[in-house]
């Protein structure tokens, strides 16, 4: 009996009569409680019309009733992802994946659960999977390259969402993805351009807006950026993008009470998805400290880091340091082959993200003879590149390396050199954490130079905290973890200052702001260039700044961010703990060196 109450449930659902195969499902429960198909048919019935909690409990059943069923679990999988339950997700995903490898499916939602953990690299691997088995799946085009966006490798990713963009050229979706990917790549005058294309197809697009807005801020054209951006609002509402950019143009013009009315009103819509709210908390967090109400501003920098995943693995992060630290060494250093292209153009600022490094390369690109290339993705992808390439990973493989790679590799990244900047004397590439790759730079760049930007220990944690740094910086929404991600980044610096064979020169924040003159003419004389008055009024350099000093730099030297600690001092325990328990000074982390 209960059987034939199933099959007619499933009759009635394939008819699109929900309701009464429920109703029927439950019968059938009534008479067989332990019947997989009807707890099945319940789960899906209530994923169709959005219920996905409902969805995994019911499928939870069906797979109890059934437990070596993979589709089942591949289905509540599915659910986990839809109610927002990625973590648990993957595990069981990951069996499914195992069990069907040959089901295109189970690597989609796997690849799913992957990317609502910010794991972008993971993600990626997990949709290419699903093409190849299912290679008329465009979607998985434009995932593809979404996840490794999101893993910071917006070159590899331009080629999958320009693929799916050519087959799909009126989508906006499609074009914002390209655009973004472009962006990332620091060309950004070419992503505006895509931008403005959406724009064309769709007016209204918050997403381009927004973006064409945070362009023209970028440009130091604030007065175009907050009157694009306000007219949107005006026309369609307080949208987030929109109004995270609102609040931000308003902090500059003195409109902090304009920017918080704003910011109020658009967390007050309903049905907002936490990756919505995340730039709003973190906006509101600064303009409510530049009113003065820290507790407000704390307040809200923990409602913003508390929406990213805990993914930080201290025992990973402690491998790596030491893995780097055993395979470039003083010895290995001096028998590892060193590339023959003999050049002095590449300069890499490096230090803690928030430590003044878009600071010293405004100062460095303020001089007629260096260009500022933003920050260069590149020298990771070739080191991770060329671990793979020896037979292994990044880092431990490159103790084997050969004079033909070093040459190859050191080649690819000056070619791109040549690419954004052909006639510049000196580039600056200043990915902060390229930190973790200077042993990798004396090797392939023999003549390059490393300027290493320090700031106080709790100034640098504290802007990160309340900065919303992509997923990659997984160490950054809590106090324990910025703690822990500091030490193990000054035990690195502090090896590479007795270890790397090219010349590092320390450049505090502090004194930066104390003496401007003075730092950038060491800055200027370390790089090799002649001094030019320029580089003093760094903040009427026209090109554009994508990092989240871009409005700092705009303004000339101001002490207010000196000693911020202080304003959160009460709630900063955790993180001096465990500051002081790796062994870091909070007074004086570093012993400068003078060059």
């Amino acid at each position: 009996m209960a059987e034939t109450n199933v099959a007619a449930a499933y009759e009635l659902y394939a008819n699109g009569a929900f309701k009464e195969a429920e109703e029927t499902c439950l019968a059938a429960l009534q008479a067989d409680p332990t019947n997989a198909d009807a707890y099945r048919l319940l789960g899906r019935i209530a994923r169709d019309v959005g219920r996905h909690e409902q969805a995994v409990q019911a499928l939870m059943f069906a797979v109890r009733a059934r437990p070596n069923d993979p589709y089942i679990a591949g289905e509540l999988g599915m659910c986990m992802v839809l109610a927002g339950k990625p973590e648990e997700a993957t595990t069981l995903l990951e069996q499914v994946a195992a069990a069907i490898p040959q089901d295109a499916m189970s690597h989609y939602w796997l690849g799913r659960a992957h990317l609502d953990q910010f794991h972008g690299a993971r993600a990626a691997r997990s949709f290419r999977t699903a093409f190849e088995l299912d290679p008329l799946n465009e979607e998985l085009l434009t995932l593809i390259g979404v996840a490794l966006l999101s893993a910071g490798r917006g070159r590899e990713a331009e080629a999958w969402l320009r693929e799916y963009a050519r087959k799909h050229p009126d989508s906006a979706d499609a074009l914002l993805n390209l655009a973004s990917s472009i962006r990332q790549q620091t060309r950004l005058d070419e992503s505006a351009q895509v931008y403005s294309r959406v724009l064309e197809l769709d007016p209204d697009n918050a997403g381009a807006i927004a973006a064409l807005s945070r362009h023209h801020r970028t440009k130091g054209d604030y007065q175009r950026a907050f009157q694009l951006v306000s007219e949107a609002i005006d026309r369609l509402g307080p949208q987030p993008h929109m109004v995270a950019q609102f609040a931000r143009l308003s902090e500059r013009d003195g409109r902090e009470r304009d920017g918080i009315a704003m910011l109020e009103r658009a967390l007050a819509q309903p049905r907002l998805l936490p990756q919505q709210t995340i730039g709003l908390h973190f906006a509101m967090g600064h303009l409510q400290e530049k009113v003065g109400d820290y507790d407000a501003a704390w307040a809200a920098f923990e409602r913003g880091n508390s929406l990213y995943p805990s993914a930080y693995n201290r025992e990973r992060a402690e491998l790596n340091t030491n893995e780097l630290m055993s395979t470039f060494n003083a010895w290995t250093l001096s028998t590892m082959p060193r590339a023959t292209h003999a050049t002095d153009r590449p300069v890499f600022v490096v230090g803690m993200p928030r430590s003044g490094t878009t600071l010293v390369e405004q100062v460095l690109s303020s001089h007629p003879d260096c260009f500022g290339a933003g920050e260069l993705l590149i020298l990771p992808q070739l080191g991770y590149e060329m671990g793979r390439r020896l037979g292994g990973r990044w880092p431990v493989e490159l103790s084997i390396l050969n004079p033909d790679l070093v040459n190859e590799f050191s080649g690819r990244y000056l070619e791109h050199l040549s690419a954004v900047a052909p006639d510049a004397r000196r580039v600056v590439d200043k990915l902060p954490h390229n930190f973790e790759f200077i042993g990798l730079m004396s090797v392939l760049f023999p003549q390059a130079r490393v300027i290493h930007c320090i700031r106080s220990p709790l100034d640098v944690c504290i802007s990160n905290y309340g900065t919303p740094l992509s997923p990659k910086h997984s160490y950054r929404p809590r106090l324990d973890t910025l703690g822990h991600a500091y030490n193990e980044y000054r035990k690195l610096m502090e090896h590479w200052r007795d270890n790397a064979t090219i010349p590092i020169l320390d450049v505090v924040y502090e004194d930066v702001v104390a003496d401007l003159e003075n730092q950038a003419r060491r800055i200027i004389d370390f790089v090799g260039l002649p001094w030019d008055d320029r580089c003093l009024k760094f903040y009427e350099h026209s090109r554009a700044v994508a990092t989240a000093s871009t409005d700092q730099v705009r303004q000339p030297i101001y002490k207010s961010s000196q000693e911020r600690w202080r304003r959160y001092e009460k709630h900063l325990g955790p993180l001096i703990e465990a500051l002081r328990h790796g062994g870091t000074n909070i007074e004086r982390p570093f012993v400068i060196r003078q060059m």
